[in-house]
Order: structure tokens, then sequence, then C-alpha cells
């Protein structure tokens, strides 16, 4: 069988901060942390790092989450660290957590696994509908209320500004908290650089987009409705945040941000002309606002748990549809995360995509 093409998402090996580029920087961070042990001073080094990275974030690229205040920042190994840190610490297991009918496949089975009441509220392409939000927190008293405004996954899509403000009003109002995921706020294709600052008794989850920095997992939680310093925690020598923070000493992130959002453009722009040239009928998809991945709708009777199997088999993998739905699932539908593909990759795993759908429609048409 032919090599594997991947797009079911994950994190890839390569970044435009090289692979060999990176492990020299933690190499030189991690012997400046063991000259600092031997100096008998490992937990002031660890003070000294995270402060200055969370300095250096909030004045510059998280400027616009925090006002510039390095206090409205708390460091995370992602995003789905940062949201398992917020189900642990702030709820308990029972709560309810009301979210998009079509959310994050992670934060739906951190909310599963921390045994939580998932309930969907009804919304459209803007959001969710104010109307519907403020019912439901009314009937449910959720303790959470988990939205993707900036970049949803899997679809892509962008709430309107004043979805997003009359979410904010509505939780603020009834004491519940806002947590926006906006871990692909950054790949916004027309992002002009500006981050939204989160509302008041919200917070934003964030991390660098997936690329950037090889192999490299960095997030953050940024607000102010919680005190969030003291969670800092002493869970891991900040190698890693040691590297990072000399790495921004010489070398803006934004301008590599810039790059890799016009890459993922160019390679949606790829895949959906390949697609459109497969001609399969009843094939659509939801375009993206920015993101690593695009929706697919398949032909009705699908399943994309099935198609998935049959791809396999060509040498293609991707992820179902059903597991995004927080209920009802649909499931003639799956995700296909272009970011990371090169052009030739696009072609193959298009056409091989093509063919197992032919596989099934074929059938339907003999039978």
């Amino acid at each position: 069988m032919s090599p594997i093409i991947n797009w079911m998402g994950g994190w890839p090996k390569e970044g435009l901060v090289s692979g060999a580029d990176w492990e020299e920087r933690l190499t030189v961070a991690a012997k400046e942390a063991v000259e600092s042990a031997v100096n008998r001073a490992p937990e002031r080094l660890r003070l000294q790092a995270e402060q200055r990275l969370r300095a250096q974030l909030a004045a510059g690229l998280l400027k616009h989450k925090t006002g510039g205040d390095e206090q409205l920042l708390m460091l995370t190994s992602g995003a789905d660290a940062g949201l398992a840190w917020l189900l642990e610490k702030l709820l308990t297991p029972g709560d309810v957590i009301l979210t998009e009918h079509l959310t994050s496949r992670a934060a739906l089975h951190a909310f599963r696994k921390a045994d939580m009441q998932v309930k969907a509220v009804q919304g459209d392409e803007e959001g969710m509908h104010p109307d519907a939000l403020s019912a439901a927190i009314h009937r449910e008293r959720p303790r959470m209320v988990y939205i993707s405004a900036a970049c949803t996954d899997p679809e892509g899509r962008s709430w309107s500004p004043e979805r997003k403000k009359k979410a904010a009003q509505a939780c603020r109002e009834s004491g519940v908290l806002l947590v926006t995921d906006d871990r692909q706020e950054m790949l916004l294709y027309d992002n002009d650089g500006c981050l939204e600052k989160p509302e008041p008794g919200s917070l934003s989850i964030g991390q660098l987009p997936p690329g950037l920095i090889a192999g490299f997992r960095f997030g953050w939680i940024a607000g102010s409705s919680i005190d969030i310093m003291p969670a800092a925690g002493k869970a891991n020598f900040p190698v890693e945040h040691l590297a990072l923070s000399r790495l921004l000493d010489t070398q803006p992130l934004e301008p590599l941000i810039e790059m890799l959002r016009v890459q993922c453009a160019e390679r949606l722009r790829q895949m959906t002309e390949q697609l459109r040239r497969c001609g399969q009928p009843d094939l659509m998809w939801t375009s993206p606002k920015g993101g690593l991945h695009l929706w697919l709708h398949l032909p009705s009777g699908l399943d994309g748990e099935s198609l998935l199997r049959a791809a396999w088999l060509k040498g293609l993998i991707f992820q179902p549809g059903a597991p995004f739905y927080a209920a009802n699932p649909h499931k003639n539908t799956l995700r296909l995360t272009h970011a990371f593909a090169d052009e030739r990759q696009i072609k193959l795993g298009v056409t091989r995509l093509s063919e197992s759908i032919e596989e099934f429609t074929g059938r339907w048409s003999r039978s």
C-alpha cells in the first residue's frame, strides 16, 4: 500500500522554526537550567523564566488579549491542557456545560472524560441564538458555556460581533463562566494581527499554531474573571519556556504566524480546487474563515466512519464527522486537515477520497 496520507490533524513534527533549530535552543536552555541547579537556584530560574515569558507575551504577541498585563496570563502546554485545567479546578463531576451543537471533538471528549453533562444550544452560522442561550442558562443552570467564536472547529466559521457580545452578556448577567476556545484565532485568513480581548467574566484559551515551532505545544489562558496565577504551579521545569523566551529575544513570532496563515489559505485553495475537479455529485463543504481544517458534507446516506475504513485501505485517513456533534450527529460528514499537506498529497488524497466515495455510490446504483 502507498504511504498513508494523514488528514486527521494532530501535531506536525516540523515547523517554520525547524526541528534542528528548536532542538539546539532546547539544548542551550537545558544547559542553563543545569547550571542553575548546580548553583542551587532551580526554583528561582523557574520563576524568572515563567515571569519573563509571560511579560514578553503580554507586551507582544498577546497584548490584545491582556492589555499588556502579564497577571492576566497563565501558561499551559497547549489549549487542550488549558481546558483540562479549567475543568479540574473550577468544575465538579455532573456539572452542566453548554456548547454549540457542532463543536471541538477534543473538547467534547474532555467534557465526557471529566463526567460533565454536555448540552447543545441551537444556533446558526453566526453563532448561538441569544434567546436559545438565555433559555438554556435558565433551564440547565450550567457552570460553564464553551464556544469557539473566533474560528470554530470543525467548520472554521466566525461568530458575528453581535452574537459574541450577547453571549458574553448573558453569561455575565447569570454568573456563568464563558470560555472561548481561540486556538485557531491566529490563523484567520483575513486576520489583521489583532486578537480580541476576553469580555469581562470570560476566559480565552489559546495556543501557538501547530506547524509554527517543530513539535512544540504551548498555550495559555487569558482573562480577568478568576485568579489564575496560583494555578501556574510547578508541574514541569520550563526548559521549553526558557527556550521560547530566548527565541522571542531574536525572532518575533508574528511574521512566522503570517507565513503560516498564508500557507494554510493556499493549501485550502488547492484542496477545494481538487474537490471541485473530482466531480463528485452532492459533495459539499463549508468555506472556512480560517484554521487548519475543511468540513465536508458527503452525499446523503454515506457514513463518514464507513468511508474512513474504505479510504484507509487506499492510504488516506481523516476525521469522521459524527464525534464533533454534541447531540444528534450527522454521520454523512467528515473533517479534512489541509494545513500540513503539500500539493502532491492534496491531489493524491482527493483522488483516493473520490475513489472511496465511488465505491459506495456505485454499490447503491447497482442495487
